[in-house]
């Protein structure tokens, strides 16, 4: 199911389609290092970290496939004056899923902020983080989803599962999230303060609603096409998202060209669903405007949240709550990472650990 935004503030065709927070969780799991980490946030140096609890395929070859798919493709158009951005993000979403354990209707809503993040994160370097926050007055309350310039997504649902009156007719978002504020939030590595900017939420699909933020906050004529398909069994197939942006300065008929072409552009989760090479629909598709590509990376639901992270905030409790938790348990003591879900337990003997070591540094 495919939702486009809006193109120079005007609805393009069907839609469809959130915050900036770091959290952890625990879990035990051997250590999985990757890419460093932006410069600020924590690095994982010991064993348990945040946990996959349904890797995405049936036996190491099929995940190591789906691993490689799943990439943000960068490009630009009309003598570069649109910037573009495409991902392949079946893996992704899926294995966000499987983390939260979430219904369709849950992955839907959730996995379309997760590949409107990606698409916004497309420019961002170093440290940089953005984050999306939606808050709104229906059943799903909001969410909150953070991505950096390595690819790494990650983010929660404020109320799952949602709570739903009658049998679905559709999953159309708006009953869902209601009226509320889209908030987005970018931290830009070596700038003290964050940039926030916040809209209504006017549509009630997050797809149009980025739209709508970047031509109201940035100026920028701006289209989201994002989409999941599910097959009869309500397993994720695919997924994808399409981000296109014309540049001040460019010519009028350029925006008409876009919105002439967006017409013929397959929804993005039929591309990752038939395993097609999303470079070449965009030669394709884009051939008048001279398609420059740019590149690749991969992308990927991932948490920098880990064991050590956790002691860290247990570590910073007053001495007397620590100490209630030593004396009284429950045990194991139990953390939970809102942002991946992953959830990290603690004995009676590593709280009694930390604090002793809370006492002796007085």
């Amino acid at each position: 199911m495919s939702h486009r935004g809006l193109f120079c503030g005007i609805p393009v065709s069907p839609v469809l389609y959130n915050g900036l927070q770091f959290g952890w969780k625990f879990t035990n799991t051997g250590k999985t290092r990757r890419r460093p980490p932006p410069k600020g946030a924590m690095r994982n140096t010991i064993e348990k970290e945040m946990i996959k609890k349904k890797p995405y395929g049936a036996n190491a070859k099929e995940q190591l496939k789906a691993s490689a798919r799943d990439k943000m493709y960068r490009f630009l158009l009309a003598d570069d004056t649109v910037r573009g951005v495409f991902v392949h993000g079946t893996r992704m979403i899926n294995e966000m899923r499987g983390n939260f354990d979430l219904g369709i209707l849950e992955t839907y809503i959730l996995g379309h902020a997760y590949l409107g993040c990606t698409l916004m994160s497309a420019n961002l370097k170093g440290g940089d983080r953005i984050g999306l926050s939606l808050d709104g007055t229906g059943p799903a309350k909001g969410l909150s989803v953070e991505a950096n310039a390595y690819g790494e997504v990650r983010g929660f649902l404020k109320k799952s599962p949602i709570p739903v009156k009658a049998p679905l007719e559709s999953l159309n978002m708006s009953p869902f999230l209601g009226a509320g504020m889209l908030t987005v939030t970018k931290v830009i590595e070596g700038m003290k303060q964050p940039y926030t900017g916040q809209v209504a939420l006017e549509y009630g699909n997050i797809a149009e609603d980025l739209a709508n933020y970047c031509f109201t906050s940035e100026q920028t004529p701006t289209v989201f096409n994002l989409s999941i398909n599910f097959d009869q069994d309500g397993e994720v197939v695919g997924a994808g998202g399409l981000f296109l942006q014309v540049m001040p300065g460019a010519p009028e008929e350029t925006d008409k060209k876009i919105e002439e072409l967006m017409a013929s552009f397959p929804s993005p989760g039929d591309i990752a669903e038939r395993a097609e090479n999303p470079e070449e629909v965009i030669e394709t598709v884009f051939s008048e405007l001279s398609p420059k590509l740019l590149g690749s990376h991969r992308v990927e639901f991932f948490c920098r949240c880990s064991e050590k992270a956790f002691a860290g905030h247990l570590a910073m409790l007053p001495k007397k709550d620590l100490a209630a938790i030593a004396n009284e348990g429950p045990f194991p003591v139990e953390l939970r990472c809102h942002n991946c879900n992953s959830v990290y337990h603690f004995s009676k003997e590593e709280i009694t650990e930390i604090l002793n070591k809370k006492k002796a540094k007085g």
